[in-house]
């Protein structure tokens, strides 16, 4: 991968040949000779890498600060876009800030297109915080001249800077990977869909032995059958599952001839109040109160349906050498409706 070393403040045309007059002419027509198609290009060069995400930087910092959906649209798009606008609807309800992304030494690579739209990724290490914590986020421009937008933004807090993960690694200016890739564990357009069914399904999914089964994978598949349970309890009947999302993926070929996976996955619970028993609420432990800020009040007592993205990056090994890997993701409650 490219290493950007450098810190942010802040962060055909046809032939026609003249006819002659009084005679017919029997020579087949001539035609200009059709152009081969244009060779795939990196998507950016290093200096174009380092303006777009200089820029991003100056923009993301300025939306999160307003907490401003409009400004978030300059800097963002896609899943990412509708992510944030969930956040700074909870954030300001509650009366939280966001601190300001210090990113630095930022790793990228260029994938290679024909023409729009086109993206790229930077791992980013942002030390604003507490905490270092990598963003490892798509960038993409749907048209030439174009503003470069983030569509995901996963993060992992370990490790925070150096190789993206043990034994992975990307060209300089790598291809994209095709969705439907069979030379692969899982193809790109699958990983979502496994991941899904794994949450679900646990040991009787069958792709269970596919993927590594991360820590927050075992805790997301115990909670899902403490909800329903927690629902059932207390007299709300309904349904919970997670399902694959519908926003786009985005893959690119490793060195090792496996592929990294942007994805997304959706939890969506439907309850309604049906007998006896309490009503529910729903706080987060460092956003606070989830339903207040959509609802107009912290307890629902008639009817609640919430659904929750969570985007995804996966590692994926060439077939017989080993199993999907996650490496960071990224979570919010994107809708929730009740009364």
């Amino acid at each position: 991968m490219l290493d950007t070393t450098w810190r942010v403040a802040i962060l055909l045309a046809a032939l026609t040949p003249a006819a002659a007059c009084g005679f017919i002419n029997d020579s087949p027509p001539i035609t200009a000779p059709i152009p081969p198609p244009p060779s795939p290009s990196p998507a950016v060069s290093v200096s174009e890498a380092k303006r777009a995400l200089s820029q991003y930087a100056i923009r993301v910092n300025r939306a999160n600060k307003r907490l401003s959906p409009q400004l978030a649209a300059l800097a963002s798009t896609g899943s990412t876009l509708q992510m944030q606008t969930a956040k700074y609807k909870i954030f300001k309800a509650n009366k939280l800030t966001i601190s300001p992304y210090k990113y630095g030494s930022p790793l990228v690579a260029s994938p290679k297109f024909t023409g729009h739209p086109k993206w790229f990724f930077a791992a980013m290490t942002d030390r604003g915080g507490n905490t270092p914590l990598r963003d490892i986020i798509v960038l993409v421009q749907d048209k030439p001249g174009g503003p470069w937008r983030s569509a995901y933004t996963p993060l992992t807090t370990a490790p925070a800077t150096g190789p993206l993960a043990r034994g992975v690694d990307v060209a300089d200016f790598p291809e994209v990977a095709p969705q439907d890739d069979a030379s692969l564990v899982l193809p790109p357009g699958g990983i979502s869909g496994a991941l899904a069914d794994v949450l679900n399904l646990g040991s009787r999914s069958g792709h269970y032995r596919s993927l590594t089964l991360t820590p927050w994978i075992k805790t997301r598949y115990r909670n899902l059958r403490e909800d329903k349970t927690v629902f059932k309890r207390n007299g709300w009947a309904g349904t919970a599952s997670y399902s694959a999302s519908t926003v786009p993926t985005y893959a690119v070929r490793t060195t090792s001839g496996g592929a990294l996976v942007w994805s997304a996955i959706e939890l969506k619970e439907a309850f309604r109040h049906t007998g006896r028993g309490n009503n529910i609420t729903w706080n987060h432990d460092e956003w606070g109160d989830l339903l207040r800020p959509y609802i107009r009040v912290s307890t629902a007592k008639t009817s609640l349906t919430t659904i929750e993205r969570l985007e995804v990056l996966a590692y994926v090994p060439p077939k017989g050498k080993g199993r999907v890997r996650f490496l960071a993701n990224r979570w919010a409650p994107i809708s929730i409706q009740g009364r």
